[in-house]
């Protein structure tokens, strides 16, 4: 038995075919270039379909063994929401630790906490930035700051008070750590930034006999970041979004420069060799939780999103470091898929 033709040599004996007969079927000839840009537009739609999801993941970004309890309560605000289920809309949950490898053996909290939140009209990914100093009831730790839930029950405990604090379900994640972000970043090539206030680092210095850039130690002129778009190195990158000290909001600040990095390597990662030079890296670099979605039911969820516009939005915070009632309209917007709406309605917590 003859083995099967190559895909190219098949398709060039198809079209061979084809030609024959086109002078006895006139239309085919006019079908011809139709079939044929038919052909560029599904290769082209399947490139950016794998390469979006696989962009997403690595743009999502071991812990303690415990007991976990079946369902957080949230708070009274959402319980009825819970109740009647969510439509067709896509949140995932990235969460950025600061585990680094000169502090082996220390406790590991979620440093950045995001849900990127998928609205399936716009196919349109909105950043939504979970302060980590926020305060939830964590079951049998009391009041305690979103970040440390991380400490108690790694990524499973996390996502659950954050899915019911916002009322909604996460329907995947990831965990990824200073260390892996730099490895992904670097892989690309570096990731266009704007500094919008200098920014002083609180990490790394310039050593004056090496004229390298180093640990900071005392005595030493520290990095600063000075206002201005430029091109960011893997190690600026994940230093300057990882600041805080020198920053006029603190926290709010440093949220929103990392909701801009993510989105600049978004941007990296839709091209399809810079997607391809970040892959061997992902693997070691980004803890995937996918719970029952496969990569297949994500690369359809987030096919054809905007690479180049990755909104970023606040929760709704009070001065007592709570989600403020129904999160000032944002929970229900999430809840029904109205998320574009409510951020036109509400510019003061877009950005």
């Amino acid at each position: 038995m003859s083995s099967a033709p190559e895909p190219s040599a098949f398709s060039a004996a198809l079209s061979a075919a084809f030609a024959r007969h086109e002078q006895d079927v006139p239309v085919a000839a006019a079908l011809r270039p139709a079939i044929a840009a038919g052909v560029r537009k599904r290769r082209t739609r399947r490139r950016w379909t794998l390469s979006g999801a696989v962009a997403f993941v690595l743009a999502l970004a071991g812990s303690m063994p415990l007991a976990l309890p079946d369902r957080v309560v949230p708070p009274v605000h959402t319980e009825s929401l819970l109740a009647a289920g969510s439509p067709d809309v896509g949140n995932f949950l990235l969460l950025g630790t600061d585990r680094r490898p000169e502090a082996a053996g220390d406790t590991v909290r979620a440093d950045a906490i995001l849900v990127l939140h998928v609205d399936a009209d716009t196919r349109t990914v909105y950043q939504l930035s979970i302060p980590r100093d926020l305060l939830v009831e964590v079951p049998g730790f009391g009041t305690q700051q979103v970040g440390t839930a991380f400490v108690f029950g790694g990524y499973e405990l996390t996502s659950r008070i954050v899915g019911n604090l916002l009322g909604v379900q996460i329907d995947g994640g990831a965990v990824v750590d200073f260390a892996g972000m730099q490895r992904v970043t670097e892989a690309v090539g570096g990731v266009d930034l704007c500094v919008d206030q200098q920014t002083v680092s609180i990490h790394l210095g310039y050593d004056q006999s090496t004229e390298g850039v180093v640990p900071l130690r005392s005595g030493m002129q520290p990095v600063i970041y000075e206002p201005g778009c430029r091109h960011f190195a893997g190690w600026q990158a994940l230093d300057y979004v990882r600041q805080r000290q020198s920053l006029a909001n603190g926290v709010e600040d440093r949220d929103a420069h990392v909701r801009q990095y993510l989105a600049a390597l978004a941007r990296q990662l839709a091209d399809p060799v810079k997607l391809a030079k970040a892959l061997p890296v992902a693997g070691s670099a980004i803890d995937l939780h996918l719970d029952d979605m496969s990569l297949p039911m994500l690369a359809g969820m987030l096919a054809g999103f905007d690479h180049s516009r990755v909104p970023g939005l606040k929760l709704p915070v009070g001065h007592d470091r709570t989600l403020l009632p129904s999160g000032d309209g944002l929970v229900g917007a999430l809840h029904d898929g109205t998320v574009p709406a409510w951020a036109a309605a509400h510019p003061q917590y877009v950005g």
